[in-house]
């Protein structure tokens, strides 16, 4: 996990105004016992685990699951799904109330086959399940692009009719369900929203994604691009919850994230996209 990602989540400061002689009030516990959790496979697919934090008395914990979907977790219980087979580590962070630290136990997990793949009413909307795949892209009506500060409020920006630039108009995000390929055809240039929203030149290539079931918020299905991948637009995560899915549009929701691929602390997306 990334250093930024653990600082925002357990440093705490601690504003003091004490006397010399009573500086060992404030005395900190320590750093907390390294947390202990399980691993469990969900019966009837191998690639779904189900892991459980046996560990109390901690003030916030983050679950780490590089490859899996989610990709970080809260809670105490909670379900990650590895689409590919191989070799993962599973991470979990915790820390104390006080400020005392923050401790952390990596364990391992193998999957030994790929998810199997299935043409699902889903897959369906989503891929055409065709040898061609299916393009998607950014429609033209209001709201199109919305930026907001949390997952449900896009106070912050509301894209106007007709109102993104030429270079994302012709932009297509496509999904083909043979080898679950994804591919940004961007027509050799995307908008930079790290250099005044210019349009610079960018081969993206090919990739996978996954498609993974109730794994969001409020158990909202979600597509995951791989890290240096994005849809729509570039300063939004490769991790999309997706609001709706028919056969001719499809919205998702994201969060803002740093050039170097953090997600921010706040800011989300939500885009709109519409069949090509």
């Amino acid at each position: 996990m990334k250093n930024i990602l653990l600082f925002s989540l357990f440093s705490i400061i601690f504003w003091t105004a004490c006397k010399p002689d009573r500086d060992d009030e404030y005395q900190l516990s320590g750093t907390p016992a390294a947390p202990d959790f399980s691993i469990e496979r969900v019966p009837g697919d191998s690639n779904k685990i189900i892991v459980k934090d046996l560990s109390s008395g901690n003030f916030q914990r983050i679950w780490d699951f590089p490859g899996g979907a989610p990709k970080n977790s809260s809670k105490a219980l909670d379900t990650v799904q590895f689409a590919k087979k191989g070799e993962y580590a599973i991470t979990l962070f915790v820390s104390k109330s006080d400020g005392s630290g923050t401790a952390s136990t990596t364990k391992k997990v193998v999957v030994t086959s790929d998810a199997p793949l299935s043409c699902t009413p889903k897959m369906q909307m989503l891929t055409a399940c065709g040898p061609d795949g299916k393009c998607w892209t950014f429609s033209r009506e209001t709201g199109a692009v919305k930026v907001g500060p949390t997952y449900d409020d896009y106070s912050w920006y509301t894209s106007p009719e007709n109102g993104l630039q030429d270079a994302q108009y012709d932009d297509g995000f496509c999904f083909t369900f043979e080898n679950l390929v994804f591919e940004n055809r961007n027509n050799g240039a995307s908008v930079d929203p790290w250099n005044g929203y210019s349009v610079k030149p960018y081969d993206p290539g090919k990739a996978s994604f996954i498609y993974s079931l109730g794994t969001g918020t409020l158990n909202r299905d979600q597509i995951i691009l791989p890290d240096d991948q994005f849809m729509g637009v570039w300063d939004c995560d490769n991790v999309l919850d997706v609001v709706k899915l028919t056969d001719t549009e499809l919205i998702v929701r994201g969060r803002q994230r740093a050039q170097n691929g953090t997600p921010l602390a706040q800011g989300w997306f939500e885009l709109r996209f519409v069949k090509q």
